[in-house]
């Protein structure tokens, strides 16, 4: 089963087997569980439940068998962006939003029921109920912990540069006719669980710049104790420090783990080790730094940076609708990066770092490229 979510709030649920004898366009079934763009979904370990983010503020846990409403997680003060299962725990959901935070909801905690209303809907005009509407109660979720303005951008002499080069980019851009980027847009963007062992560490970015951070679930981050500080941030690529900034569209993990590969709105997926990010720049465990609560540290350096990133022709994102989604390795098949693409098609990346073909660039650098900068492309 394939689940697709539409601009009305609504999810259909196609049939992928090659030996179904209706097509692939027909829905097996269809419901609309909200009022508003569904923005992400996500299968539980099990696939017995769906939890989808919707622009309606809401996140919801989906009974697939039932077709219906289990939980309803509000409390966001903007659209949802992304949302995540735990790995090893479907009863713990990490959500993001266009309000810059980052929540955690675990089913299992005491909540509050109040009615909602799922809307069942048929393709087929010749059908005997194409509208179907039933009222029912569902648990509304509280938020356990939260990490809010998880990528704020703070002022400081260095970072007041920088956004004096992002204002220079966007009058260039303009005048080229281009989108400008926003540097002060905070909107979480892109979640991600690293698992393998290392379920409680959570990966976020943002559309305001292309730094991953690493959390961990456990700490506890409110506002009144200071801003949030992760556990790690990568460095951003040398040519975004020179030139313009560029958000990250979406995260994608390896099969084991080893790298993190996240979809930039330069075009450009990089490829960062999981294991130097878990153990990057952490000032909390120098013997000079006072000790402090969990969850909380001084602002740290930043990280390191990406290996090496892949590019394509054909591949554009202009967008944040631009995402990408890893095949694991399995049997004879290799594992594959699938990322789509502004131009309506879509690329595969081979991931088996000793079948590809790294070069630098032949042809003279553009003002977003430097000599040192690598790239991967398919092998031909």
């Amino acid at each position: 089963m394939v689940a697709i979510g539409d601009e009305e709030g609504g999810i259909r649920l196609l049939d992928s087997d090659k030996g179904n004898v209706s097509t692939f366009s027909k829905a097996y079934v269809s419901l609309r569980p909200h009022t508003n763009a569904v923005m992400d979904l996500a299968f539980s370990s099990d696939d017995l439940l769906l939890a989808t983010a919707s622009g309606d503020q809401t996140a919801r846990i989906i009974d697939v068998r039932a077709q219906s409403t289990r939980f309803v997680m509000a409390g966001h003060a903007s659209s949802v962006k992304q949302v995540r299962f735990q790995p090893g725990n479907d009863s713990v959901i990490a959500t993001s939003s266009r309000d810059g935070s980052v929540r955690l909801w675990d089913t299992r905690c005491r909540g509050s029921e109040g009615p909602v209303l799922n809307i069942r809907t048929s393709l087929d005009p010749d059908g005997p109920d194409p509208l179907t509407m039933t009222p029912h109660i569902s648990r509304y979720v509280d938020t356990y912990n939260s990490i809010p303005d998880a990528h704020a951008y703070r002022q400081s002499l260095q970072t007041l540069q920088k956004t004096a080069n992002v204002m220079t980019a966007q009058r260039d851009a303009l005048l080229k006719g281009e989108s400008p980027g926003r540097r002060g847009d905070v909107s979480i963007t892109a979640l991600a669980f690293l698992g393998a062992g290392r379920d409680n560490l959570l990966l976020t970015a943002s559309e305001a710049s292309a730094c991953v951070k690493l959390w961990d679930i456990r700490g506890k981050y409110t506002p009144r104790r200071g801003p949030a500080v992760p556990i790690s941030t990568t460095r951003e690529p040398d040519s975004h420090h020179q030139h313009r900034h560029f958000g990250i569209n979406s995260l994608a993990l390896s099969g084991d783990g080893g790298r993190l590969y996240a979809l930039c709105r330069d075009s450009t997926v990089y490829a960062y080790s999981t294991n130097h990010l878990v153990l990057g720049h952490a000032p909390e465990l120098s013997s000079s730094t006072p000790a402090l609560r969990h969850g909380y540290r001084h602002e740290g350096k930043e990280g390191l940076g990406p290996l090496y990133g892949f590019r394509h022709s054909s591949f554009h994102a202009a967008t944040f609708y631009v995402k990408s989604s890893l095949r694991p390795a399995q049997d004879d098949r290799t594992e594959l990066l699938a990322v789509g693409s502004s131009d309506g098609c879509v690329i595969l990346f081979p991931t088996e770092e000793r079948l590809l073909r790294c070069h630098a660039a032949s042809s003279p650098h553009s003002d977003h490229e430097l000599p040192s900068d690598h790239y991967l492309t398919p092998p031909a």
